[in-house]
């Protein structure tokens, strides 16, 4: 993973130099030309450095799925589990930016061209399914340096009282240090001792029709 490229995404675009630079070197272009190509060539450069190499949303999205399915086989290894002790039904994949530090570094937060608002932390949480219990396991990761955090879950289908996706909203800072309010979508399990699984979710829809079979596999075990 390029963290240098990656932090270039979330630092925002500063075009007042740039322009500052451009201007001022028309100015000089009219009594001294060397000087004024020199100093508008400078604007030029300033504005194309920040925009090299930098990462599209898209491409950041796919940067993250791709290091998020990675997840799949790094839990199974993590949890010692074999596929054939997990395949009562196929694993799910729950992914998305995660809004909060993951170590003790604080995480960046960036509102893409597409006005999707993204952070430097992401979260892929993979749900296994063995004959009685659901196992989890939850993959946190920086973009923008080598920070992650493994972490593990098990419980038994008998314990599981709901499963759902839902909105939320969190609070977070922009550039100028003002606070913002960011929608977030996630989705959580909760067990009837009041333990609970919450993971970050990208795309809310995909969620819900992912977690489908687990509410029916869910449904055929309690009624057992």
């Amino acid at each position: 993973m390029d963290y240098k490229k990656n932090r270039k995404y979330f630092k925002p675009i500063s075009y007042k130099l740039g322009i500052i630079l451009i201007l001022v070197g028309l100015f000089f272009w009219i009594g001294n030309v060397n000087a004024g190509i020199v100093i508008l060539l400078a604007g030029v450069a300033h504005l194309a450095w920040q925009f090299y190499g930098r990462p599209s949303d898209a491409k950041l999205d796919e940067l993250c799925k791709e290091t998020g399915k990675k997840a799949l086989q790094r839990g199974l290894a993590k949890m010692g589990l074999d596929e054939e002790q997990v395949n009562l039904i196929e694993p799910i994949l729950v992914d998305g930016f995660y809004f909060e530090p993951i170590s003790h570094k604080p995480n960046l937060v960036i509102q893409g061209r597409d006005g999707q608002w993204r952070s430097s932390n992401y979260e892929a949480t993979v749900f296994y399914f063995s004959e009685n219990q659901v196992h989890a396991f939850t993959h946190q990761f920086s973009l923008i340096d080598p920070d992650m955090v493994d972490s593990t879950d098990e419980y038994f289908y008998k314990d599981v009282v709901s499963v759902a996706t839902a909105s939320g909203s969190i609070t977070q800072k922009d550039k100028k240090g003002n606070d913002i309010g960011i929608t977030v979508e996630c989705f959580k399990l909760t067990t009837s001792g009041g333990n609970s699984i919450s993971c970050a979710v990208s795309d809310a829809a995909g969620a819900e029709r992912s977690i489908q079979g687990m509410r029916q596999l869910l449904r055929d075990k309690k009624s057992a």
